[in-house]
């Protein structure tokens, strides 16, 4: 992911050095198209960073700018050509000032019609917008990436905690990547929520992160920068509802079985390397402590998705059931108290994963990569 996220980060502040006129504009060149969510369940739009720097070169450039609003039925709010005018550097100074306040007042008063959010939508909307100017083309979105429509809709249980790769794999199969191509691409927000939608966990951003990321170089965009700097703060009031997006699967229990599955307990891909090994310990230390009470034992079963041959999913989810006993046995849980078992995909409760082509259905995959601790003698409450 790390490498992903580095790759794509290749639009840096060259795009945006604002405060260039105490020359004569020249004739204006290329377009913006600004993506806002402006919707419930998400931060109201505040640009900072690379963010903030591309509405500066898009002023400095006199470029066109569209405005594409996310919503469930995404649509072009409005659009307009920049232009410096004046006799002087003072006026041409008051001018680009001008234009740079009316581009955040677009945003700022930008708000949702429809219910829910469709920002894979809404990306081929604004691409489509500017895929004819000459010179430089950027789209710029501010969203929290947590679409609810769509053919990315997060509302699907284990699509947040799906391997990015599964996705972007299973969205062009289907048919349903924008056009990005030629396209400079600027996301903030990613993962920014207000209430009632649950904050992320810093896994779950980081996998939201990395799969805008690849949808974007996926679909021919020629970079991919995300600003980190937070959007805060509660959405006005009166947009229409957008539904909650379960925070990812993470640690749950029923009795004396704990299921981990996603979240801040997630694997790498196609390893047994915890995303985040510090996360995973710090939500396993709990069942860490009421494991090393007297008499409680536990099997650990690897569980995993219906891809590659039958040994090697085995094989996998044997290694990831391991990786949990050492990381319990490190939060000092008995070696000898744990025995560890892998299943590959064929397990009571599997969930279908392939299509009747054969087709990965990355939701249903990520349901099924899990590894399910079944205690003895913990007593009730094992997750209290």
């Amino acid at each position: 992911m790390r490498r992903l996220l580095a790759a794509a980060g290749a639009l840096v502040v060259s795009t945006a050095v604002a405060g260039c006129a105490d020359v004569p504009p020249g004739e204006p060149t290329g377009a913006l198209a600004v993506v806002v969510g402006a919707r419930s369940n998400m931060p109201p739009v505040d640009l900072d960073g690379v963010a903030g720097q591309v509405l500066g070169n898009a002023v400095d450039t006199q470029a066109r700018v569209s405005f594409v609003v996310a919503d469930g039925a995404p649509f072009v709010l409005a659009t307009t050509q920049l232009e410096t005018v004046g006799e002087d550097s003072a006026a041409w100074q008051a001018s680009e000032a001008e234009n740079l306040q009316q581009l955040r007042n677009s945003i700022a008063s930008a708000a949702a019609r429809s219910p829910e959010a469709d920002l894979l939508a809404a990306l081929g909307m604004a691409a489509g917008e500017i895929a004819s100017a000459p010179g430089k083309r950027v789209v710029l979105v501010a969203d929290s990436g947590l679409s609810t429509a769509g053919p990315l809709d997060f509302r699907r249980p284990g699509l947040l905690d799906a391997d990015p790769g599964d996705v972007v794999a299973s969205l062009q199969a289907a048919g349903s990547l924008p056009d990005l191509r030629g396209v400079h691409l600027v996301f903030q927000g990613l993962g920014d929520t207000a209430a009632p939608q649950p904050a992320l966990s810093g896994v779950t951003r980081d996998q939201l992160v990395e799969l805008w990321t690849a949808i974007g170089l996926a679909a021919g965009a020629l970079d991919v920068n995300v600003e980190r700097s937070p959007l805060e703060g509660e959405p006005a009031p009166g947009f229409p509802p957008v539904s909650v997006v379960s925070p990812g699967g993470g640690l749950t229990c029923t009795a004396n079985t704990v299921v981990l599955g996603g979240g801040d307990v997630s694997f790498q891909a196609d390893t047994a390397a915890f995303q985040d090994a510090a996360a995973a310990a710090a939500k396993l230390q709990p069942i860490a402590d009421r494991m090393q009470a007297a008499g409680v034992t536990a099997t650990l079963t690897g569980t995993t998705a219906d891809v590659g041959d039958e040994e090697g999913q085995r094989q996998l989810s044997e290694q990831r059931a391991q990786a949990v006993a050492d990381l319990l046995g490190g939060l000092g849980v008995p070696a000898e108290r744990m025995t560890v078992v892998g299943l590959g995909s064929d397990f009571p409760g599997y969930v279908q994963d392939r299509d009747g082509s054969g087709t990965l259905d990355p939701a249903a995959a990520a349901q099924n990569r899990k590894v399910t601790i079944e205690l003895v003698g913990a007593g009730p409450a094992v997750c209290a």
